[in-house]
């Protein structure tokens, strides 16, 4: 009987035009559509997704909040000169069933930086039928082709100055961030591990929270927050910086800028009492001498090769050095966790261990470069030695 192998493919031998081939006929089964107005026969089926995964923890606008997003004029500036333009997408298939949803907010402001746009992603949610295909990823990048279309049009109406107005390709010369919110990293929760994945393989680093402590606002109605306290999320802040990942630090005044933008879209629905505090902690960090500048980014796992990466954004550790006495850390202390980390001071290294073990034994047929692929490298050498 003839040896056979399965065959290991790797993309550089793709042509060009044989990946927009391959995506068109994988994108040909569903469709991105934005939803313009809270009339939209779309927009409470989308909305209700979206609470019903986000809500039950305090993490969803209200809905009055988002059809007001809707309806707001996105080409005048708010009082403190930021431009907003929500957004939410639907995802449907082609007998028009949704898939998934996602909705966010793009955000400029030229006193902040004048060359930067933040593309905040603050929910995704995808239905079951459609975990695990390429849907997630468009939803994840979607929003960039409206972030594009909507800095042409502040430009056409004479609204902001783009450095390269002739090059859309290049974002118009704009530095434009993709942010997103994301949980620390516990290995009690695996589902947090496969968003940490999703998010490193597709380019983003987490803002060292030594200096950027963000917290995500209470979202609750102020009067249940004045009746049992305010409650912001701890969170790690995730930027892909998109034409810069490669870059290890971020400028101090961009991370500002940032923190003001997304602290700028806040104040929309949330009370200043529930938020100031928050904003001028991570602007007072970021302003100390010691920086020089420059922010560290963490690069995050992408698999299980560089899984050492999670101990940095490990969740005990984060919360106690970055975000004492919050609720959600004497919570999440009391938990457990704080006594299987006393009990065994290498709890966080051996699971680490173990998830990329785990990792590890899900082989991938499909590579980015032979040149870079090692792995590919030691199994020929593997077979050679079992030759001789």
């Amino acid at each position: 009987m003839p040896d056979t192998r399965r065959v290991r493919l790797c993309m550089k031998d793709l042509y060009q035009q044989d990946l927009v081939e391959m995506v068109e006929r994988e994108t040909r089964n569903f469709e991105i559509f934005s939803i313009g107005t809270p009339s939209h026969p779309d927009f409470l089926p989308a909305y209700n997704l979206l609470l019903d995964e986000f809500g039950p923890e305090g993490g969803m606008e209200r809905l009055e909040s988002v059809k007001g997003f809707l309806l707001e004029d996105p080409y005048e500036p708010q009082p403190g000169g930021t431009y907003m333009r929500y957004f939410m997408l639907v995802a449907k298939n082609t007998r028009g069933e949704l898939l998934g949803a996602r909705d966010g907010v793009l955000l400029y402001n030229a006193e902040y930086d004048g060359e930067l746009m933040v593309v905040f992603l603050s929910h995704i949610v995808m239905k079951e039928q459609a975990r695990g295909t390429v849907l997630s990823y468009w939803l994840r990048i979607a929003p960039v082709e409206l972030a594009v279309t909507y800095l042409a049009e502040l430009a056409a109406m004479g609204k902001i100055t783009l450095p390269l107005p002739d090059q859309p390709g290049k974002h118009f010369g704009m530095k434009l961030n993709l942010a997103a919110e994301m949980e620390y990293f516990t290995p009690e929760e695996p589902l947090s591990l496969q968003r940490i994945l999703f998010y490193g393989r597709g380019g983003f680093d987490v803002v060292n929270p030594r200096y950027f402590p963000y917290k995500q606002p209470d979202f609750r109605e102020p009067e249940v927050i004045r009746a049992t306290g305010n409650q912001p999320v701890p969170f790690m802040m995730l930027l892909r910086r998109m034409g810069r990942e490669r870059q290890a630090t971020i400028p101090t005044t961009e991370a500002a800028a940032v923190m003001k933008l997304l602290y700028d879209d806040f104040a929309t629905y949330c009370l200043p009492e529930f938020i100031g505090d928050q904003r001028q902690l991570v602007l007072d960090r970021l302003s100390e001498r010691e920086l020089r500048g420059q922010v560290e980014l963490l690069p995050l796992p992408t698999g299980p090769r560089d899984m050492h990466r999670l101990r940095p954004i490990f969740r005990y550790n984060v919360f106690k050095k970055y975000y004492p006495n919050e609720p959600d850390t004497l919570a999440y202390l009391n938990s457990g966790i704080e006594q299987k980390v006393r009990k065994n001071p290498r709890y966080v290294d051996e699971e680490i261990a173990r998830l990329a073990e785990d990792l590890e034994m899900r082989e991938r047929w499909v590579y980015p470069a032979r040149d870079k692929d090692y792995d590919w490298m030691r199994r020929a050498g593997s077979l050679v030695k079992k030759r001789r």
